[in-house]
């Protein structure tokens, strides 16, 4: 048996599909460490809720405990009006890196009771959650797998290596995580760093997504899925794009936005999202979008794709590996955008990654040209640590 921790939404759309194949022939636990976001309306929580062999743990805190008593207030707070809520950004964000509501006893009695064989989170999780967890992996001598936190879409060099060291495994989608974080030889050849691909773009996978965001078009307006990244950098260049596509005609434009942030489920931006970022690709005619993993998965769906590179987090640092591709459609800036938008209808399939270059593409942002045998790598993988 497994235990999987998710802490946002991202970590369990990328951990979804690990979960579900390895609940073929184990079972599974999933345990949501923020306790001020649920998914439980989301189709991938609802799909994994759905399979016999994962168990959603629903509280690992000590009763009446102060954890608990706090816990109790937050959820209680996260009722208020939202015009209060999206005035306390820092404070929910103030939780979310500080306060952990599992209670060490707890989760070390699950941990005995329940045979678990290995603790796996994603590289993203929260500094003083990781540590909580690297302590009783430690202590009780269970493996800790780390996941990657998404495709590395950004030439960014990041200086934590330690997390890398203090876990047991780290599974990499891709050969960024060497540059990014300047891995060493010596770690690199020490076993604890594996390269398997992205599991979240697995063609298996993504027949299962495709088939739960099945959605028909009712009407000839191309459909325009449009991924918004919600920064004060960019947000004034994204409101210039939605005023000339409003002057558009026959355009149905449906937005996205970035599903990691700290607030309220009610008000986060995930919830604010009218599909999740499968359902709106499946849905699409042309998907836009800045630097990306969504774009990853329209090329796999071989969707007509616009890579808008001038929507930035930091307009000097934020270069992406996406950049170095010359066969995806770029708008550099607000008038190309709307030009390649204008002429989508007359040359839709010059958007679309010819069959070539999308082998180059998923090879070098998932470490399979066919995305293929992805899942299988991470069920052996994980099966040979149960042994």
């Amino acid at each position: 048996m497994h235990l999987f921790f998710i802490d946002q939404f991202i970590s369990l759309d990328m951990m979804a599909p690990i979960m579900y194949r390895l609940s073929k022939k184990k079972e599974i636990y999933l345990y949501n460490f923020n306790k001020v976001q649920s998914y439980n309306d989301t189709k991938i929580y609802k799909f994994l809720e759905n399979q016999k062999k994962i168990l959603i743990i629903d509280s690992l805190t000590d009763i009446f405990s102060l954890k608990f008593i706090l816990l109790i207030l937050i959820k209680l707070l996260a009722t208020l009006p939202s015009k209060k809520l999206n005035k306390s950004v820092k404070f929910w964000k103030y939780i979310w890196l500080n306060y952990n509501f599992v209670s060490k006893k707890k989760l070390i009695q699950f941990l005995k009771k329940n045979k678990i064989l290995s603790i796996s989170i994603d590289e993203s999780l929260e500094e003083k959650k990781r540590l909580f967890l690297i302590e009783i992996c430690k202590e009780l001598d269970l493996p800790l797998i780390m996941n990657h936190g998404g495709l590395y879409t950004i030439k960014a060099i990041k200086k934590d290596f330690r997390k890398f060291k203090d876990v047991s495994f780290f599974l990499s989608p891709n050969k960024f995580p060497i540059y990014t974080y300047k891995l060493n030889q010596k770690y690199l050849k020490s076993g604890k760093y594996l390269q398997y691909g992205s599991p979240r773009f697995d063609e298996a996978w993504i027949n299962i997504i495709k088939k739960f965001n099945d959605k028909k078009k009712n009407d000839n307006k191309i459909k325009i899925a449009f991924f918004v990244r919600p920064t004060s950098v960019s947000y004034t260049d994204t409101l210039q794009i939605l005023k000339k596509l409003n002057k558009i005609n026959n355009l149905d434009v449906r937005l996205n936005y970035k599903p990691r942030d700290v607030l309220p489920t009610k008000f986060s931006n995930f919830k604010k999202n009218e599909m999740q970022s499968s359902e709106l690709i499946a849905w699409s005619d042309l998907v836009l979008c800045y630097a990306s993993s969504i774009m990853v998965e329209a090329v796999c769906l071989n969707k007509p794709l616009i890579y808008l590179n001038y929507l930035k987090i930091d307009k000097e640092t934020d270069v992406s590996w996406f950049d170095d591709l010359k066969f995806v459609k770029k708008a550099k800036n607000l008038s190309q955008s709307i030009e390649l938008i204008k002429n989508f209808t007359k040359k839709s399939n010059k958007y679309i990654v010819n069959t070539n270059n999308k082998k180059i593409f998923l090879k070098k942002f998932i470490s399979n040209s066919k995305a293929k045998g992805i899942l299988e790598k991470y069920y052996t993988f994980y099966n040979k640590i149960s042994i």
